[in-house]
C-alpha cells in the first residue's frame, strides 16, 4: 500500500510539473499583438503598394498589377545591383568567417593577451553601421592617412567597392570569431589530446578535428551574414552613398533610393518584396542544410 501511494503521489508530482502554465505567455500577448499588428500592416501596405505605380511627382495613382515586377525583371539598373550584391555578399561572407575561424583557433588556446585581442575584434561589431561608415570615410578621403597611403580608394568605381567589402569584413570579423569560438568551447579537449598522441600536427589537428566540428556553426554565421549584408543600407550611405556612378549601389540601397530618394513608392515597394522573397529563400535553404545535417529535427 505504501508503495502504491508513493507512487501516486510521484504521479501527481509530475502531472503537476507537466501543468502548463499560461501566465507568462499573458504578459507576452500586448507586446506580441502590437508587434504582430505592425508587421502584418506594414507587410500588406507593402503589397499594396507594390501593385501600383504611385509616384509622389504625380497626383494620380493607378492600379497596374504585377506592373511593377515586371519592370524589374527588365530594370538593367536592378540587375546590376543584384550582380554587385552578390559579388559584395559572397566575398564579404567568405573573408569574415575564414578570418573569423582562424582568429578563434588563436584565440581557443591559453595565449598571453588573449582577452585583449578578442575585445579589439568584437567592439567594430557593437559600433553602428552609421558611426562605422563615417569613420572609414573620413579615413580614406584624399588628404587623410589611409587615403593618401592608397590614393583615396573612395574616388575610384573599383576601389570603393574594394574598400566597401573590406570595411565590411572588418566589421563582421568579431561576430563570426565570437560564434566560432563558442562551438570550439564546447569541443571534448580528449579529441585533441588523441590526436597529438597519434602524432598529429596542428594543421590536421584544425582540418581534422575542428573544422568538422565547427562546420554547423559556420554554417550559421554564413547564412546570417548573407541575410544582414545583402539587406545592408546605412553603411554603404554614409561611407560611399552607393558612389562613385553607382559603383556601390546594392540592391537595398537601390530600393531605397527608389523610395525615399526618388520617391518612386510603388516600385520600392516591389523592390521590397522582392528582397523578401530573396531573404525567406536564404532561410529555408539554412533550416534545409541544418536539417540535412541532423542539426534541426
Amino acid at each position: 500500500m505504501a508503495a502504491i501511494a508513493a507512487a501516486s503521489g510521484v504521479q501527481q508530482v509530475e502531472r503537476g510539473r507537466r501543468r502548463f502554465d499560461a501566465f507568462p505567455y499573458l504578459l507576452l500577448l500586448p507586446a506580441t499583438i502590437l508587434v504582430g499588428s505592425f508587421t502584418v500592416l506594414a507587410l500588406l501596405f507593402t503589397g499594396v503598394a507594390s501593385l501600383t505605380d504611385w509616384d509622389v511627382s504625380r497626383r494620380v495613382t493607378s492600379f497596374i498589377g504585377l506592373g511593377n515586377y515586371a519592370r524589374a525583371f527588365k530594370d538593367a539598373e536592378l540587375l546590376a545591383s543584384f550582380a554587385r550584391s552578390s559579388t559584395f555578399v559572397l566575398s564579404v561572407t567568405f573573408l569574415s568567417t575564414l578570418i573569423g575561424f582562424l582568429l578563434a583557433v588563436a584565440l581557443n588556446r591559453n595565449l598571453p593577451g588573449k582577452g585583449i585581442v578578442r575585445a579589439l575584434v568584437i567592439v567594430p561589431w557593437v559600433i553602428s553601421e552609421l558611426a562605422t561608415g563615417v569613420f572609414w570615410m573620413i579615413l580614406l578621403q584624399p588628404d587623410a592617412p589611409l587615403g593618401l597611403i592608397f590614393g583615396g580608394p573612395l574616388r575610384s568605381a573599383s576601389g570603393a567597392f574594394v574598400s566597401l567589402i573590406l570595411v565590411e569584413t572588418w566589421r563582421s570579423v568579431g561576430f563570426a570569431m565570437v560564434m566560432t569560438l563558442a562551438a570550439l568551447q564546447s569541443v571534448d579537449e580528449s579529441l585533441y589530446e588523441a590526436a597529438k598522441v597519434d602524432g598529429a600536427g596542428a594543421w590536421r589537428i584544425t582540418w581534422l578535428i575542428t573544422l568538422p566540428l565547427v562546420s554547423p556553426t559556420l554554417l550559421v554565421v554564413a547564412i546570417l551574414l548573407m541575410i544582414g549584408n545583402f539587406n545592408l543600407v546605412t553603411l554603404i550611405m554614409a561611407l560611399t552613398a552607393g558612389g562613385p556612378i553607382s559603383a556601390t549601389t546594392t540592391t537595398a540601397l537601390l530600393m531605397y533610393q527608389k523610395s525615399f530618394q526618388y520617391f518612386q513608392i510603388g516600385y520600392g515597394a516591389s523592390l521590397s518584396i522582392l528582397m523578401s522573397i530573396v531573404n525567406v529563400i536564404a532561410m529555408g535553404c539554412f533550416v534545409l542544410l541544418q536539417r540535412g545535417k541532423g542539426a534541426v529535427t
